[in-house]
């Protein structure tokens, strides 16, 4: 999961002759027949409280040790920092020096597919394994299992101080979008001093504020931002593009429950001030629920609105099997050795907690989420699609200048229209 954060430690653990791609120690073609190890490169990211990457090297080492040892590997492991994350794969892969499996997020995936970088997993699965893993088709893109699923979770999902909706007199959290917006009529109507009845990051610099302020409303309306092979497209295919649009519009305008002053949000200061009492309403991710428990906070959530549809966004970052990977079988079976049960189990208990991957995993993250990640089928990712990360940055824009009153919501997103056929 991309963390913009700077870190400048790499750990690297060298059990052989280091060499990228899995070149083998020997020069004949028989060297594994003679004993020799062959040598695979493994890039992750850190996860582990402190993010430095020393608990995630040490943890990778120990787990992986018995599947290196079994399969007769040399495994390079390497923690790679967040800052610069995809500058770094970019230069491994060019010059030949990326990992034989590595950990790519969402916004990766295109540009590598593009490049002919990663190899498609569709052989190497059966169908046993097929029916066993959950969440495949977040990893099917392009008509092709290009990715293995391996962090699915951190929903964006609604919360509501539970305390302040009491005070309010609602009694009911809201399934529809118009329970959103009655109840955050009523807590405007109680006149709580410096309340804020809904708030969102409009304020924040970062695209993947649209996973929280608009991608939802989308997906629950009908629409998409882009076919599913991801070559078209689709917002203005019917009205629910601009229909999502226009509820965010009107909770400021028409309903006035979205103040001025909630517009200057960053992503942080939104639970910063939800957890000071300040807001009723926000859509964060998942993981901000430790938070504000350990804060002390009552509060409940949903996790999607109906609409047309139930919808909600989620992760789906990925292992994916290098291209020019020399045993791409090894290879797999790595990628498979690590999101199965055993390991997944070990990795959600001692390092990060998200849901399992696996019908025969445990479930060790937060329970209260437990039926979001169950729902399989409300779950939605970002898109893989080429120009997807400028077109979302054109569509956050243009719906920012819309809830500063400078664009309506058809503007907004016939804007992003024009913009995104200019990229063709």
């Amino acid at each position: 999961m991309k963390k913009l954060i700077s870190m400048v430690l790499v750990f690297v653990l060298v059990v052989g002759i280091f060499s990228a791609c899995g070149s083998q120690n020997s020069s004949d073609g028989d060297s594994q027949a003679k004993g020799d190890k062959t040598d695979l490169l493994l890039w992750l990211p850190p996860f582990a409280a402190g993010d430095d990457g020393a608990l995630d090297h040490e943890f990778w080492v120990n787990t992986l040790e018995p599947w290196a040892t079994e399969n007769n590997v040399n495994l390079t492991i390497e923690i790679t920092p967040w800052g610069n994350y995809e500058e770094k794969y970019l230069t491994g892969f060019s010059s030949g020096q990326g990992p034989d499996v590595g950990y790519m997020y969402l916004e990766m995936f295109n540009d590598f597919i593009e490049m002919g970088a990663i190899e498609p997993l569709d052989s190497y699965l059966t169908d046993a394994e097929r029916d066993n893993y959950l969440y495949l088709d977040q990893g099917f893109v392009k008509g092709k299992q290009y990715t293995m699923p391996f962090v699915v979770g951190n929903a964006r999902i609604l919360f509501f101080n539970q305390d302040i909706l009491e005070k309010a007199g609602v009694t009911e959290l809201p399934t529809t979008w118009q329970d959103l917006i009655d109840v955050a009529l009523k807590i405007k109507e109680a006149n709580l001093p410096g309340v804020m009845p809904i708030a969102g990051e409009w304020a924040d610099p970062a695209i993947g504020a649209l996973n929280n302020l608009y991608y939802p409303y989308l997906w629950q309306a009908g629409g998409e931002l882009y076919n599913e092979d991801g070559s078209e497209i689709t917002l203005m295919d019917n009205d629910a593009a601009v229909k999502a649009a226009q509820f965010l519009h009107d909770l400021k305008f028409k309903y006035e429950v979205v103040t001025e002053e909630s517009m200057s949000l960053v992503g942080t200061e939104l639970r910063n001030q939800f957890i000071a009492g300040n807001i009723g309403i926000a859509s964060m991710d998942a993981k901000s629920g430790k938070v504000l428990t350990d804060a002390g906070i009552n509060w409940e959530f949903v996790a999607s609105l109906k609409d047309q549809n139930r919808a909600t966004w989620t992760a789906a970052d990925a292992l994916i099997l290098n291209s020019a990977c020399e045993h791409k079988d090894l290879a797999a079976s790595l990628i498979k050795y690590i999101t199965s049960a055993p390991v997944m189990e070990q990795f959600h208990s001692e390092i990060s907690a998200f849901p399992p991957l696996t019908k025969d995993a445990k479930y060790l993250d937060d329970e209260r989420f437990k039926p979001i990640y169950e729902d399989v089928d409300a779950l939605h990712t970002l898109y893989v699609a080429d120009g997807a990360f400028k077109v979302g940055d054109a569509l956050y824009k243009n719906l920012q200048l819309m809830m500063l009153g400078d664009l309506t919501p058809e503007e907004a997103i016939q804007k992003t229209v024009e913009y995104a056929n200019t990229l063709k």
